[in-house]
């Protein structure tokens, strides 16, 4: 049930949020050059700043903390992060003390310690800091070393902080009247806080206040509202949003039956990593729906992923599928193995399941099996030594190209899936090393690779994707008709003409920068150099000229910024992002030198 699991976001993560937040706070309105005045080099600034700093501005001590913790323009170094910070709360900068609480219940440049951390929220929260109460009703929530779990507490910090506006607080203090936790269980109450995070976006309160519809709590049962609020979350990128949608979709409950409509928004959910709605997409390619014919090779792809995130059902589901050689080669080793990883759940069907494929087995076939499931780690997918995606020992040679940009400088890059769908190698061009494909999906039209080796450079992605707007200024970097153009990558700018894409699809921009065959996976930047998109494809000339008379003008489309994000952080993915305190708009040459550092041909080889 989705609002017996909220997922509160951990404190890492919300530490680099609150970072972000604070960063542009307290830096936007101060720190931009007006139009008369040549914008500072960031070295300039970076110079000024460190001697306001020296001088004892605490404001000037916050934002070094900032670049420090960020790494931007400087290398990160949170030792002197959490030594800018303590200066600047010191002399009782409320943003710098609720970040300094966060830096010692991460432990990042200081030991960790959760009774500074409340100690330093304490003393934000006086100031009446938003953030830093609600912070403190967080680990009075959870508890940690040090701080007891304090139900009664969390509710009396969630109650000042979402008596400000907080919507987080608004929203946590909706889920302790919920489930009952602090105050006497009160759906009614629930209810109302949740209404107050929905009305300010909150996206998990807008689905939670979807579900008190759905299930007739605290409001009467109405399923056109839960519709209601399940799209508006949805339509944030929302991925349980997203999911309840579908399942809306699914059943016909508040909307029209349509299977393919919810195949669609399960789709979305999935490819941020849902693993439920990665699941139900198995359930439907497996079983077939109107309007969603049966696909045992898609079955098999979502149930993969499901199963990858520890799904005991999809785990289950592709125990059955090697049983019965389902879109894949009978494999009793591989049946037993997810059999025996789903019965570790403590489902006792799939333990009876298990048992009986012992006498399938040889003693080494179960003692292969046993190894793999008890060797399995969380985002793993089981395979045996020696298993290949294909059964071919013909020589592969090279059949097509596509452009690729590193984001790690561990070597994950980024490319369209139709670039490498068919692939039985990918090399990088010139080169005679593999580049490992480590994950891929066609719903987003993304893959993730491991570029062999180490890159100094690597790409950055827009701080917030979700601003791009119509009519910004975009540039893509790419090596177009496999670099026969040009060898050293060709720069083409445009705008963005649509931040939707073919038929209105979320997951899409529609750009006018000229794309050729050899773009796909090119970076999309905007003109600091940041990734907003990549270029995924162009309308065929030949195909619009009949369908519409005419011939078409620079239509072409670009995954979005947000669906990169959600991919990645699905995925786990060490990216950067940019950062606009120390970021300014660049030449369209400094752009192409510095993208092609991180930009390669990748060449598809079957």
């Amino acid at each position: 049930m989705p609002l017996r699991n909220i997922r509160i976001r951990t404190m890492g993560k919300l530490l680099l949020i609150l970072m972000f937040i604070a960063a542009v706070g307290a830096c936007s309105e101060s720190s931009q050059p007006s139009k008369q005045e040549a914008a500072p080099s960031p070295e300039n600034r970076l110079a000024e700043l460190q001697k306001k700093a020296d001088a004892g501005d605490a404001d000037a001590q916050f934002k070094l903390g900032l670049i420090y913790g960020k790494g931007d323009g400087v290398p990160k170094d949170a030792a002197k992060a959490a030594e800018w910070m303590q200066k600047a709360a010191a002399q009782g900068n409320a943003d710098a003390q609720n970040t300094l609480g966060l830096i010692y219940v991460i432990g990042e440049g200081v030991q960790k310690d959760a009774a500074k951390a409340v100690e330093w929220w304490q003393k934000a929260a006086a100031q009446g800091n938003a953030d830093a109460l609600n912070n403190l009703g967080f680990i009075y929530d959870k508890g940690d070393d040090g701080v007891p779990r304090d139900a009664a507490k969390a509710v009396e910090w969630y109650q000042k902080a979402a008596a400000q506006g907080n919507a987080d607080a608004q929203l946590r203090l909706g889920k302790m009247y919920y489930i009952g936790e602090g105050v006497p269980k009160d759906a009614a109450k629930a209810v109302e806080w949740y209404q107050k995070a929905a009305a300010q976006g909150n996206a998990v309160g807008q689905y939670s206040l979807g579900w008190m519809y759905y299930e007739g709590e605290g409001v009467p049962k109405n399923a056109a509202k839960a519709v209601e609020w399940y799209q508006k979350a949805a339509a944030q990128g929302n991925a349980v949003g997203q999911y309840l949608l579908g399942s809306m979709y699914l059943v016909g409950k508040g909307v029209p039956k349509d299977a393919a409509k919810a195949a669609e928004w399960w789709q979305k959910a999935a490819a941020q990593g849902n693993a439920d709605a990665q699941l139900r997409l198995g359930m439907m390619y497996k079983y077939g729906y109107v309007g969603v014919p049966k696909n045992a090779a898609k079955a098999f792809e979502w149930y993969q992923k499901a199963a990858a995130q520890g799904d005991a059902y999809a785990q289950s589901s592709l125990g059955d599928i090697y049983i019965k050689g389902d879109g894949v080669p009978k494999d009793w080793v591989l049946a037993y193995a997810w059999f025996n990883l789903a019965a570790a759940q403590g489902n006792k069907n799939m333990k009876e399941i298990r048992d009986l494929l012992i006498n399938q087995l040889s003693s080494a076939q179960r003692a292969e099996a046993e190894r793999l499931s008890s060797n399995w780690k969380l985002g793993q997918v089981l395979r045996r030594e020696g298993e290949t995606a294909s059964g071919s020992n013909a020589t592969p040679g090279k059949k097509a190209a596509g452009t690729a940009f590193v984001v790690s400088k561990q070597g994950h890059a980024i490319t369209n899936y139709h670039v490498v769908a068919e692939c039985k190698e990918l090399r990088v061009q010139g080169r005679s090393e593999l580049i490992q494909l480590i994950t891929r999906d066609e719903v987003s039209d993304l893959a993730l690779l491991k570029m062999p080796g180490e890159w100094r450079a690597a790409a950055a992605l827009a701080p917030d994707p979700a601003s791009l707007r119509q009519g910004q200024d975009i540039v893509v970097f790419g090596f177009p008709l496999d670099s026969v153009l040009s060898s050293g990558g060709n720069l083409t700018p445009g705008v963005v003409s649509a931040i939707t894409g073919l038929g209105n699809n979320s997951n899409q921009i529609q750009i006018t920068a000229p794309i050729q065959p050899g773009s796909s996976g090119s970076p999309v930047m905007n003109k600091k150099g940041h990734v907003v998109g990549v270029v995924s494809m162009k309308l065929s000339d030949a195909a619009m000229a009949k369908y519409t008379g005419s011939l078409p003008q620079n239509v072409n489309f670009a995954v979005s910024g947000q669906t990169l994000k959600a991919f990645m952080d699905a995925n786990r993915v060490p990216y950067k992002s940019g950062w606009s305190f120390l970021s300014w708009e660049k030449s369209l040459a400094d752009l192409g030198d510095e993208s092609r550092k991180w930009t390669t041909v990748v060449e598809c080889w079957r």
